[in-house]
């Protein structure tokens, strides 16, 4: 089944995501103060520190818009830490999509079709979790009170992980002085799980966001196979 996509609702929502990207997007430059004399030091504590640490399933409400319109509805997760994500997203459009992350590995399939989720760092930050992947920072630097450790990609673009008192506030995509895709992180009173993360993708653009209502901890991990799409449903 194909989704229905809401084209009227999200009118003021779609100019809200492009006048945000026009003016966010363009960037400016980094704002750098005192370097960090071990980047990578500050990024191994930060991987240890960040995500929950048992099992649980988490309920949330989540938002996808592009330049079609938005669909929402409501999702499950369900984890085992540190970094096995099972996610199944539920709509008003009647569809649905099941998506799995392991191991900085993403996997998707339903009938929600052309749904751009975020890369798997993006995707581990709107959980909270500090997974930048296996190469170490290139540089870290004080920016106002975060500290900012930089990861460079393929493409000649920089990845930026801000993080404050360990726990991840923001993640940054740039190619020279723009902002190509970006998340903040909202933090409640629960120091394992975000209350809000936001999603921008600048360049197609699109905007995911996931609001936490509530976490369900579990005493044992959840079977392994559940984060095997082609062997669970």
């Amino acid at each position: 089944m194909n989704p229905r996509w809401n084209a009227h609702a999200p009118i003021h929502l779609w100019i809200g995501v492009s006048l945000i990207g026009a003016v966010l997007g363009c960037g400016g430059g980094l704002e750098r103060g005192a370097p960090i004399p071990d980047p990578g030091e500050i990024a191994e504590v930060a991987v240890k520190a960040s995500g929950a640490t048992r099992p649980a399933r988490v309920v949330f409400e989540w938002e996808y818009a592009d330049a079609r319109g938005n669909l929402r509805g409501e999702g499950s997760g369900r984890v085992n830490p540190p970094d096995r994500f099972r996610l199944d997203l539920f709509s008003t459009a009647q569809g649905s999509l099941r998506a799995v992350l392991t191991d900085d590995v993403l996997d998707a399939a339903g009938d929600l079709e052309n749904i751009e989720l975020p890369a798997p760092p993006f995707l581990y930050a709107m959980t909270g979790v500090f997974r930048p992947g296996p190469e170490r920072p290139t540089e870290g630097f004080r920016s106002g009170n975060f500290e900012v450790l930089g990861y460079p990609l393929e493409d000649g673009a920089m990845r930026y992980f801000y993080l404050r008192n360990d726990r991840l506030q923001r993640v940054e995509e740039r190619q020279s002085k723009r902002v190509r895709r970006r998340i903040e992180v909202s933090w409640g009173e629960d120091p394992a799980w975000p209350r809000e993360a936001v999603y921008r993708n600048d360049v197609t653009p699109s905007r995911v966001r996931w609001e936490l209502m509530r976490v369900i901890p579990r005493d044992r991990p959840f079977p392994e196979e559940i984060y095997d799409l082609a062997s669970s449903r």
